[in-house]
């Protein structure tokens, strides 16, 4: 076979530079990025606030919190002391309303809100004064901006980051921050006496839709409040 001398080669290279740059703006196209997520899972690690809990009691509480969600609905899920219960806080975009469903070894209860209720079991943290800043941070592999939110009740003030490179209608319709329109990537609610602080830490594209909600058959349907003193009763 003939060896090729330098300048072939570099011909040759120049030829193929049209059908390199045709193959990198594909590829570029292709980037299921910022502007274009709809649905998937995101995983948040919990850490508590509160300055009053022993090792012991911090080693039974739930560590993490994961979020799956499509264009439709959204299901938050948390499972606590050893798996013994499950607390999902199912969303319908469309209509805001918000099902908490918790199992307890094979009991499942069911409570469901009204439109714009917020979630059972967490505070309201009603009066909420919302501050957008220009800061941004990279979380999970998004881009958040930080807001502060501020509670006259208490005079503390949060700082929370959310993102809008994922594209949802009311993502925050049944929390506290119906305010922002970005999907909340850092931030805090308290469950009953617990102070936690969520932060997410992946990101896993899916997209298959998570379907209506379908709740098993021996469900007991409650109201709010016997749903949060049941809750009590497991964390005390």
């Amino acid at each position: 076979m003939k060896k090729l001398t330098n300048y072939q080669r570099m011909k040759n290279f120049r030829r193929l530079m049209p059908v390199l740059a045709i193959v990198m703006l594909l590829s570029c196209k292709s980037d299921p990025r910022p502007g274009k997520i709809t649905s998937g899972r995101i995983d948040y690690k919990i850490t508590y606030l509160n300055t009053n809990l022993d090792k012991k009691t911090l080693d039974l509480l739930p560590k993490e919190m994961k979020l799956l969600f499509d264009e439709k609905r959204a299901v938050n899920n948390i499972e606590g002391f050893l798996g013994f219960y499950k607390l999902d806080a199912i969303t319908d975009f469309h209509t805001r309303k918000c099902s908490t469903l918790l199992k307890v070894f094979d009991k499942n209860y069911l409570f469901k809100g009204r439109r714009d209720e917020m979630m059972c079991c967490f505070d309201t943290m009603e009066e909420m004064e919302i501050r957008i800043t220009e800061e941004k941070k990279t979380i999970a592999g998004f881009e958040c901006t930080k807001a502060l939110a501020f509670l006259p009740s208490t005079g503390d003030t949060i700082t929370i980051y959310y993102t809008d490179d994922i594209k949802l209608k009311h993502p925050n319709a049944t929390n506290p921050y119906n305010e922002i329109s970005g999907v909340l990537m850092e931030f805090e609610l308290k469950l009953l006496y617990l102070q936690m602080r969520f932060t997410a830490e992946n990101y896993y594209s899916q997209t298959a839709e998570i379907g209506q909600a379908i709740f098993p058959k021996n469900t007991r349907f409650i109201s709010r409040d016997q749903m949060t003193k049941l809750l009590n009763k497991l964390m005390d």
